[in-house]
C-alpha cells in the first residue's frame, strides 16, 4: 500500500472509542487500519451494537452494517473483520491476503499463548492496567503452557515491565526476579540490575552479578535514559528502556490519524 491514503472525507459525529487503545477512529479508513494491525485485541463483543450503529450511521455504509447484523450469529469473527476490509476498500487483495493468512495462525494457537500477545500489544500501546488484569488472569489459571519455564518466564518478564512502567519498583523486582529464576537470560539480568539502579531500596530476591563489562553497558544505557528523560521532560522516556525488548513496535496508530487529519484539512482547502 502506498503513501497516498484515499479517504472518503466524510466527517463524523461520534468518533467510535477503541476502549482497549483508548484511541478515537473518526473515519472508515482508520476503522480499517484498526483491525489490520490490532486483531490480536479483538474478540466477539467487538460487533456489538455501537460498532453497528458507527458503521451504518457515522460512516453512512448502510449496506456494511446490514450484512453484518445478518450474518453476526452465522459467521465467525475472522470471516466478518474480513468482510468489513473488503467493503472498505482500504488494503488490496495481497494485503487482505495476508490478513486472512494471520487470522488462519492465530486460530491455531492456544489460548493462553494469544493471551500472552495480547498483553504484549497493550503495553506497547500504553494499556498498561488492561496488560497487568491480562497477564495476572492468565498466571491464575491452571494452563498447562505454565509448566514450560520459557512461557511462564515471559509471563513474569511482561509483568515485570508493566510495573516499571507505572514506577512500581519492588513489584517489578519481584516478578523480573521470578523470570530471571525461569529464563536465567542476560536480558532479565539488566532489567533487574537497571531496576536497582531506578531503586536502590527495593529488596531483590534474585540478583546476579554482571561481569565488567556488563556492568558498564547497562550503567551507560540507564545512565543515557536519565539524561534523555530530564532533557525532554517528558517520565515516559524514562521508561523507554522497558520497551526495547518488545517483540513487536507499535503500529504509530495515533501519529497516523494526525496525518490522517492533516490531509483531510489540505483535501478541502485547509479547513
Amino acid at each position: 500500500m502506498g503513501s497516498v491514503l484515499l479517504c472518503r472525507n466524510r466527517q463524523v459525529n461520534e468518533p467510535y472509542y477503541v476502549q482497549e487503545l483508548g484511541i478515537m477512529l473518526y473515519s472508515a479508513e482508520e476503522l480499517s487500519y484498526y483491525i489490520y494491525h490490532n486483531a490480536t485485541l479483538i474478540e466477539e463483543d467487538f460487533l456489538d451494537e455501537r460498532l453497528f450503529r458507527f458503521i451504518g450511521q457515522e460512516l453512512a455504509m448502510e449496506d456494511l452494517e446490514h450484512k453484518l447484523r445478518k450474518w453476526k450469529a452465522q459467521a465467525d469473527l475472522s470471516e466478518l473483520l474480513l468482510v468489513i476490509l473488503q467493503d472498505i476498500h482500504y488494503y488490496d487483495s495481497d494485503e487482505l491476503y495476508t490478513f486472512r493468512e494471520k487470522l488462519r495462525q492465530e486460530s491455531q494457537k492456544k489460548p493462553p499463548v494469544r493471551m500472552r500477545e495480547k498483553a504484549e500489544l497493550l503495553i506497547e500501546h500504553g494499556r498498561l492496567s488492561a496488560a497487568d488484569l491480562t497477564l495476572r488472569k492468565l498466571l491464575g489459571g491452571n494452563a498447562p503452557e505454565l509448566a514450560d519455564p520459557a512461557f511462564a518466564g515471559r509471563i513474569y518478564y511482561l509483568l515485570g515491565i508493566v510495573n516499571a512502567r507505572q514506577y512500581l519498583w519492588q513489584e517489578a523486582a519481584e516478578s523480573m526476579s521470578l523470570a530471571y529464576e525461569l529464563l536465567g537470560d542476560d536480558r532479565t539480568a539488566k532489567k533487574l540490575y537497571q531496576i536497582r539502579l531506578a531503586d536502590p531500596g527495593v529488596t531483590l530476591p534474585v540478583m546476579p552479578e554482571p561481569d565488567e563489562q556488563q556492568r558498564f553497558m547497562w550503567e551507560s544505557e540507564f545512565r543515557r535514559i536519565q539524561t534523555d528523560a530530564e532533557d525532554t521532560g517528558s517520565a515516559k522516556d524514562a521508561a523507554e528502556w522497558f520497551d526495547k525488548d518488545n517483540i513487536r513496535r507499535a503500529a504509530g496508530l495515533r501519529d497516523l490519524v494526525k496525518t490522517w487529519k492533516d490531509q483531510y484539512r489540505q483535501s478541502v482547502g485547509g479547513l
